[in-house]
């Protein structure tokens, strides 16, 4: 089970650099959506569950997601912070609502408890706003950019409470 979110998160993570190269190279490259999926932290999930199965939950949860969204779009987990990559045509489809219905419909068990927020990133964006070189600037660190720096980047956020 471990393997396969290791090698998940590396496919995920070769994908994303693909794509940053493509925006890079190219004043209208594919359009999608990354979506940033937190769930509490991972002391908090830790600490409710034990360690064990904190990480039963964190990959059923993974397992639910994958089967959620297509099979073109892509999930990866690190740690309790879940990543979707969702490629689109912004024309026809809106990746909010889509994204929204399929967290409604999924059962994530027993991670209600931990607030659940959820930020949508329209992509591609300008990477020079990051304050790096775009060349030089890897997936991992776009991914924790992005993460902290949410507030600023998001097009959309969702924030779905505990239920505890």
């Amino acid at each position: 089970m471990i393997s396969k979110d290791i090698e998940a998160k590396a496919y995920f993570v070769h994908t994303l650099e693909w794509i940053m190269a493509v925006m890079h190279r190219y004043s209208s490259p594919i359009q999608f959506g990354l979506v940033h999926i937190a769930h509490g932290n991972g002391n908090e999930i830790g600490e409710t569950y034990g360690a064990q199965e904190a990480l039963k939950q964190l990959v059923a949860v993974t397992d639910a997601l994958r089967n959620a969204f297509r099979k073109t779009d892509l999930v990866a987990r690190d740690g309790s912070d879940f990543w979707v990559i969702i490629p689109y045509t912004p024309a026809t489809e809106k990746i909010f609502d889509k994204v929204a219905n399929i967290l409604q419909d999924a059962v994530h068990d027993g991670l209600h408890i931990v607030e659940r927020e959820i930020s949508i990133f329209s992509l591609p964006m300008p990477l020079t706003e990051l304050g790096n070189d775009p060349n030089k600037l890897t997936a991992i660190e776009f991914l924790s950019h992005l993460k902290e720096n949410r507030h600023r980047y998001r097009s959309h956020h969702l924030c779905q409470p505990s239920s505890v």
